[in-house]
């Protein structure tokens, strides 16, 4: 029985024109570090306005309740006040930091795609398929249970036997929808990844066209919908408790 086919091979031009697409819409490392230094100068500068306000309403407080004056003229000023500059700059820059730290440069890996010339294969047994509609656009969502197996893994799978995929098809939320171009599931799948930035360019449905397909509304907002193109790590039996409550 097929379980997992994993394989690289050579980017075809439509795949190749993807990437490339994709990268136009991304902004350069040298706009993501300005935009880093602007967050930056944003955050230091609401920081300190908020150390103030609180410095403020700190010293009407004590000023209540004693004779000590800790306000922005008193001689504790000039103590309070380059330490609350410090302060936000240090909050500002870590902020910073972990922003940059989780958030992929999404650019720099699809130039490393474009470069390297190869897309990831992985074909997959579908055991199952769960297809949840959401009732104002009609917009459709499928979950996939793919039987794998933990032998060929890679960064952006979960090591289990079976394994949930979820599929969004764009198609079916058009105001004027083509029947041919929806999406069909068969009995195999093959997901067409860029090795590096991981984005999913297609995804091919093969073989037998699937029937027993169990439909169900969507009634979670958008928010708490599933990622699209992702793995879900939730019990296959439970879903239709989760998302169509």
């Amino acid at each position: 029985m097929l379980t997992q086919n994993k394989t690289l091979q050579k980017i075809s031009t439509i795949e190749h024109k993807q990437l490339t697409d994709i990268l136009l819409t991304l902004p350069v490392p040298q706009k993501r570090y300005l935009k880093a230094a602007l967050n930056t100068a944003v955050f230091w500068v609401f920081s300190l306005a908020a150390f103030c306000i609180l410095w403020f309403i700190s010293s009407l407080l004590v000023a209540s309740f004693s004779t000590l004056d800790i306000g922005i003229s008193s001689q504790y000023a000039i103590f309070i006040f380059p330490t609350a500059i410090v302060l936000a700059a240090i909050f500002a820059i870590n902020s910073t930091r972990k922003w940059l730290a989780e958030s992929d440069n999404l650019y720099t890996l699809v130039k490393a795609d474009l470069k390297a010339q190869q897309v990831c294969k992985a074909s997959f047994k579908v055991m199952g398929v769960k297809c949840f509609k959401e009732p104002e656009h009609g917009g459709v969502l499928y979950c996939l249970l793919l039987q794998t197996n933990s032998v060929t893994g890679s960064s952006d799978t979960q090591c289990k036997a079976n394994m949930i995929r979820v599929i969004y098809d764009y198609q079916s939320q058009q105001a004027k929808i083509d029947p041919t171009t929806l999406l069909k599931p068969s009995d195999n799948i093959t997901i067409i990844t860029a090795p590096q930035s991981l984005l999913v360019l297609d995804n091919i449905f093969e073989g037998e066209r699937l029937a027993d397909i169990k439909h169900f509304a969507l009634t979670l907002p958008p928010e708490k919908w599933p990622k699209p193109d992702s793995w879900l790590d939730e019990d296959w039996q439970e879903l239709e408790n989760s998302y169509s409550a």
